[in-house]
């Protein structure tokens, strides 16, 4: 330290010397000051020393980092675990795979919600009674669909009014018949005159 011992803290800046030999701090030590704040230089030191530590620790993730980037691979282990407890993580970004892979589910699902909102006009609660009532299933031929999202939203093409969920041959099979009632009637005279 290249400072007067006999100096304070007034004269310190006044000669713009960093430090100055102070009185004891609030932890007890004895000795150097820094001159812009006051602060004692040891518990300074004792600070950093714990920032240090979590720097050490990044570090080291680091260098599994380059040394992932170095064999080609697009994943590693860090040594300290994410807040859900995952430890595998990217190498480019260094964040969690595990949770990337929860989060992007998460977002496909809000979209789907959205875009049944905006096209359909029905919220997240009464889409999931529509699943509910219909018990996942087509309601014409009755298949159950575990994906829910596999079930089209039927609805009339005049009105734009909901009618149900429907399989998508089910769904198909009804706009080729044009939506048609009557259409619908001669085919299943159609399909019973010539059974054989």
């Amino acid at each position: 330290m290249t400072a007067d011992p006999s100096i304070t803290r007034e004269e310190a800046r006044t000669i713009g010397a960093r430090r100055y030999l102070g009185g004891p701090c609030q932890r007890g030590h004895e000795g150097w000051r820094y001159t812009k704040g006051s602060a004692c230089i040891e518990c300074v030191r004792i600070a950093r020393g714990g920032w240090l530590k979590t720097r050490k620790r990044s570090a080291a993730n680091m260098v599994l980092t380059l040394e992932a980037k170095d064999n080609g691979r697009t994943t590693y282990n860090a040594t300290r675990p994410c807040r859900l407890g995952h430890t595998l993580r990217f190498v480019a970004s260094n964040n969690c795979v595990e949770c990337g892979k929860i989060t992007l589910e998460r977002q496909k699902i809000a979209r789907k919600f959205a875009r049944i909102r905006s096209i359909y006009g029905l919220s997240r609660e009464d889409y999931l009674a529509m699943v509910a009532s219909q018990d996942s299933a087509c309601r014409i031929c009755r298949r159950h669909e575990s994906d829910h999202f596999k079930l089209h939203i039927d609805h009339c093409h005049a009105t734009g009014k909901v009618r149900g969920l429907l399989c998508g041959p089910c769904n198909q099979s009804i706009g080729l018949l044009q939506h048609s009632p009557e259409r619908l009637a001669v085919a299943i005279n159609y399909l019973k005159e010539t059974r054989p």
